[in-house]
């Protein structure tokens, strides 16, 4: 075996082509290390910039059925361009064309003729397919159409000619009853017209061009261009091809047409089908490798002349060679008939020439459309005299190169099924035939939670091509449409597709499965670190891969309860690396590793990671049992810092939490629907509170009341443990802007001896600063102008007390006899007042002060934290003073760990954490213990228990939300929690 050299994406032509080309696709690549550039190809073999030998399996996905390179299409390459041949020679005969369409007619059918357009790719050839048979459909319509229009008007003027009277239907004149049947024909062939039919299979891909992609099964690739075709496909299951006949008879257009019959004007109906074509592959390349069965081959070919409808059978992934047959269809029951229409592409030029080629039955040919879909670069002679050798070569000898498809792709299938056999709780099926095969994984159902959401994602399969790529020198992929995300908690499967050219050898398909075996070994061992530690830091030896430690499952799959009355939800996200290696990556904890780079490659990894549903609890208060499930999102807190972070990934982020949502949303039935979906940490930040969820179908909450709620419980727990009074203490509040600050910052100026408010240096934080302080004031006013004098604390009275010293109307003594209209009116007088004393700081108004200098909290007596920062170190001792009082209400925790050692000097803790009612715990990775949960966690609980059947603390908090929050949760037994440092307990690393 080589040695494995870690394969390096730091070259300019590298970063290039993620700036210039194709930006997602080679992020994706970067993080899985298959972000190669191969520099030289020749036959089954490609050659890295540093020369290693990669054995490739990849086969340009079907085209390289004659290897890289083949020599002998190298030499009519180099024969053709020395002789000067003409390329572009539009409008002009092409004889070379004409011979490989020649050659093509025969080989495609022993009785029937075929014309050949050719084109520039599989995409093009399937769509030229599909103009044909809409043009020649809609030919076949709109003269239906035009026969019974003469039909009709001679029909008009016949009985206009005439003395005698006829009975027209429902009694109508006879000008109107004509001209509803004719805005009913026309209505008929419009509706064709604009909305042809088409029947595929489930899992087809047909090419990404806009019609083709119409009928290409993938929702992730057709959702994005719906309306560029107007083609409606209609996907049947391949076991149900007597849907056929059923969709075609639906889908029809019915022109109506007037009879005489026995003095009675009678209206008779002419039936056609609105279905141009059914359009399949002999296998389903890109849908998982998947060939249709053969008693749905047989079924077709049987009733061909009875749906009489037009086939399209696209061979461009199984033509040529690749199944043993130049065209696969021959072999088997469809060899019976003779198709409509063949589309063929990849390996027709011989892995050199882009060509595709779409044949059209010669009876069937419409003479317009050689001039009506013509292309620039078609019909060019290199391509066609590679395609002419390439041909040659599949056939000569009495197809002897086929016929050894057919012998390797039989050993190739046998190892497999030994692979199988050997790994039956990893492998579920082994599909294919010919040189064509694919992998196809279980769920790991029984593994680690990182190898079982790998699985369902269809990620499995790109770990295990960076494996054999980067360990054993050989290229795997996985097609393409496992490779994008499907609906929000749909699976998407994970297959291997095996497609090496005709000249492969035995020992190297050895090679194949011994690699194959090794990494199927590792994923029994659920050891995550010999599996992608090559992905992050140095390589794991030879000797640890191959005879890997064996991991215990510490977090298998969570068993659901069927005996409860309500189900919620909550999303959300590994706060630091120590909690995603505990979930995640616990076999990390038995080798040495870097956090540092763990946490660099899983913030470019989780971008392509969805998010997953992973455990459920139980929660009781009074006999009522909800169901709390937890669903989770890939990214880090630190990977949420909007931060110098471009539009498009803070876009992403925001739709990954919507399909968590979805996701959880879909975790409830008929019976038991969720009721609500909880937003944990910066779940809820990145969304705006979750002003930018779609909470139409399920209700949503941001955690930020109760959160809220709790710290001000704390502080006041806190302040009461100290004997500390609050009126005369001085308060700073860091992240006063945001959303649970502004609320934390009103309700303190009630309470505080003097009010710090702060916030960002950035023009948006300080504005936000502004609004609070103002809002703060309001709510002074408010208390004022509803509560005497005397009952008035902190600097509630502070404020008052000093702006009757210049602002005497503002004196207010009495509120018992006072109507609720003229307490408004006093609010407004003092709000006002207030404002315009702060703002010309006159005669020492005591204000609420506003910094963007977090060092001013020094000389404060309680700091309450609520900001969006992960810093972990944001609060540190040397910024306080002895005695202080530091509370954070920020997830992940803002309270630098070093105030795990001097509780005695000073009174931290983290806030917003509730004690759950009864027995109740949240036994998960990164949950508190002791019956302790987040306030965020325990909002949406609370909500649950409520019956809510609306979105609540969404968007901007307000305060009435945080007083029913306590109703709330007194009613079903929620406390506030032990005052303690949680956030350092869950192993965080310090930075």
């Amino acid at each position: 075996m080589q040695s494995f050299t870690t394969l390096q994406s730091t070259d300019m032509t590298t970063i290039k082509y993620g700036i210039f080309c194709k930006p997602k696709l080679q992020a994706l690549l970067s993080a899985l290390k298959l972000d190669q550039e191969y520099v030289k190809a020749k036959g089954d073999y490609l050659t890295t910039a540093d020369g290693r030998s990669i054995l490739d399996f990849v086969g340009g996905f079907g085209t390289t059925i004659l290897g890289h390179n083949h020599p002998t299409l190298q030499k009519v390459v180099h024969e053709a361009l020395s002789n000067d041949i003409p390329i572009n020679i539009q409008g002009a005969v092409r004889s070379d064309a004409a011979i490989l369409a020649e050659r093509l007619s025969d080989l495609a059918s022993d009785d029937a003729s075929y014309l050949v357009n050719f084109s520039n790719s599989g995409a093009e050839s399937v769509e030229a397919a599909l103009k044909h048979a809409y043009k020649k459909h809609l030919d076949k319509i709109r003269r239906e159409y035009e026969r019974l229009g003469r039909l009709l008007e001679d029909f008009y003027v016949q009985l206009c000619d005439r003395e005698e009277c006829y009975e027209i239907p429902n009694g109508k004149p006879l000008n109107k009853f004509r001209d509803e049947l004719d805005e009913h024909n026309l209505s008929q062939f419009e509706s064709f017209q604009n909305n042809p039919h088409i029947i595929a299979f489930l899992g087809s891909f047909h090419g990404k061009t806009s019609s083709a992609l119409k009928v290409t099964f993938n929702k992730s690739f057709r959702e994005p261009f719906e309306g560029i075709s107007a083609i409606r496909p209609h996907f049947i299951n391949t076991e149900s091809p007597e849907q056929i006949r059923e969709i075609t008879r639906e889908q029809s257009c019915y022109f109506y047409y007037p009879v005489i019959i026995e003095g009675k004007i009678e209206v008779h109906t002419s039936r056609i089908t609105t279905v141009i074509a059914l359009i399949f592959e002999i296998i389903q390349g890109e849908g998982g490798v998947r060939p249709l069965p053969q008693a749905t081959l047989s079924y077709l070919a049987d009733n061909c002349d009875s749906l009489d409808l037009p086939y399209i059978i696209d061979e461009i992934q199984t033509g040529c060679g690749r199944l043993g047959e130049i065209f696969s269809y021959r072999n088997t029951p469809l060899n019976s008939i003779q198709p409509d229409y063949i589309t063929l592409s990849k390996a027709l030029g011989g892995g050199l020439c882009k060509i595709g080629a779409t044949l059209i039955r010669s009876d069937i040919y419409s003479q317009d459309f050689s001039i009506l879909h013509t292309s620039t670069f078609a019909e060019d002679a290199l391509s066609a005299k590679v395609a002419c050798r390439s041909l040659d070569l599949l056939t000569e000898n009495s197809g002897a190169l086929c016929k050894s498809v057919l012998a390797k792709g039989d050993y190739l299938l046998q190892q497999l099924n030994q692979l199988k056999e050997d790994y039956p709780d990893l492998i579920i099926d082994i599909r294919g035939q010919g040189l064509l095969f694919g992998i196809e994984f279980s769920e790991l159902n029984g593994c680690s939670p990182f190898f079982r959401s790998t699985a369902k994602q269809g990620v499995l399969s790109l770990l295990i091509s960076s494996y054999l790529l980067n360990y054993h020198q050989m290229r795997v992929l996985a097609p393409l449409t496992t490779m994008l995300k499907g609906n929000p908690g749909k699976k998407r499967l994970s297959i291997i597709r095996i497609q090496p050219s005709a000249y492969i050898r035995n020992v190297e398909i050895d090679r194949l499965i011994a690699a194959l075996r090794e990494v199927l070994t590792i994923i029994r061992c659920n050891n995550e670190f010999a599996w992608v530690y090559h992905l992050i830091g140095q390589p794991v030896s030879e000797s640890d891969r191959r005879n890997c430690r064996n991991i215990e499952v510490k977090w298998p799959m969570c068993s659901r309860k069927h005996r409860i009355d309500s189900r919620t939800a909550f999303v959300a996200h590994p706060l630091n690396i120590s909690l995603l290696i505990e979930y995640n990556f616990p076999s990390f904890n038995e080798y040495q590793y870097d956090p540092i780079a763990v946490s660099c490659w899983w913030n470019n990894i989780s971008r392509f990671i969805e998010p997953v549903y992973c455990h459920s609890e139980y929660i009781e208060s009074g006999g009522f049992v909800i169901e709390m499930n937890m669903v989770m999102v890939p990214f880090l807190a630190e990977y949420f810092s909007p931060l110098h972070k471009p539009d498009y990934l803070i876009q992403e982020m925001m739709d990954k939490i919507q399909d968590a949502v979805t996701i959880a949303k879909e975790l409830g039935d008929e019976n038991i629907p969720v009721t609500m979906v909880g937003l944990g940490a910066y779940t809820s930040i990145i969304t705006h509170n979750g002003s930018t969820i779609n909470d139409f179908e399920i209700p949503i909450t941001s955690g930020n009341a109760y959160t809220t709620a709790l710290t001000v419980q704390g502080i006041f727990k806190a302040s009461e443990d100290l004997g500390l009074n609050l009126e005369d203490a001085k308060i700073a509040i860091v992240g006063a802007n945001g959303n649970i600050g502004s609320v934390l910052s009103r309700i303190m100026s009630l309470y505080a001896g003097e009010l710090l408010l702060i916030g960002s240096a950035s023009k948006y934080s300080q504005s936000r600063l502004y609004k609070t302080r103002h809002a703060c004031y309001a709510d002074i006013a408010k208390t004022a102008s509803s509560t005497a004098p005397e009952n008035l604390k902190g600097l509630c009275a502070v404020i008052i007390q000093q702006l009757e010293q210049v602002e005497p109307k503002a004196r207010y003594t009495d509120n018992s006899e006072v109507s609720p209209e003229i307490t408004e009116n006093r609010r407004q007088q003092l709000l006002q007042a207030i404002s315009i004393a702060v703002e010309a700081k006159e005669n020492n108004l005591q204000p609420i002060s506003i910094s963007t200098d977090i060092s001013q909290i020094e000389d404060y007596d309680v700091i309450i934290i609520a900001t969006n920062s992960p810093d972990p170190n944001l609060i540190r001792p040397d910024m306080v003073k002895k005695g202080a009082i530091i509370c954070c209400a920020s997830i992940p925790s803002n309270i630098s760990p070093q105030f795990d050692h001097l509780q005695s000097d000073y009174y931290s803790f983290d806030a917003g954490l509730a004690k759950l009612p009864g027995d109740s715990e949240i036994n998960f990775v990164g949950m508190p213990k002791n019956q302790l949960a987040y306030g965020c966690l325990s909002e949406t609980l609370l909500l649950g228990f409520e019956g809510l059947n609306h979105s609540f603390s969404k968007k901007t908090l307000d305060t009435e939300q945080i007083y029913k929050m306590l109703e709330m949760a007194q009613e079903y037994g929620f406390e506030l929690g032990e005052l303690t440092l949680h956030h350092h307990k869950l192993g965080r690393h310090s930075t």
